[in-house]
């Protein structure tokens, strides 16, 4: 299965709204919050697709242009073969970061705020 079909799975999956207390989010479907849950969701194969806890604590990445950004609490956890994901929902967007660009607490309180600058031309 492809990197694409995966992400447009867990987005599928994390596009459930949270707000409805009639329903809960089981891999596979919607089914009533009274039912069995099942022993192992459905993934493709490969692909492992975990809930992450519920007291899990906020977590920090690396945007490509430098900015350390967080912090956002984990929803899901994923694992294509060698890669690791964090399925988060940050400022009202899912975003999937990869485990190399976690990042500290301490490097965000660190960062220095990013400034645009204006280009100085030559004479």
């Amino acid at each position: 299965m492809s990197q694409h079909s995966l992400l447009d799975k867990a987005r599928a999956i994390l596009s459930q709204p949270k707000h409805d207390a009639e329903l809960a989010f089981i891999p596979g479907g919607l089914t009533p919050p009274n039912a069995a849950p099942s022993a192992s969701p459905p993934a493709p194969e490969g692909i492992q697709i975990e809930p992450a806890a519920p007291n899990a604590k906020g977590v920090y990445w690396e945007m490509g242009d430098g900015r350390i950004l967080g912090p956002a609490v984990p929803e899901f956890f994923l694992r294509d073969g060698e890669e690791y994901w964090i399925s988060v929902t940050f400022e009202g967007h899912i975003r999937f970061i990869r485990d190399d660009r976690l990042r500290s607490r301490k490097a965000f309180l660190e960062q220095r705020e990013v400034k645009e600058v204006e280009l100085i031309r030559s004479f």
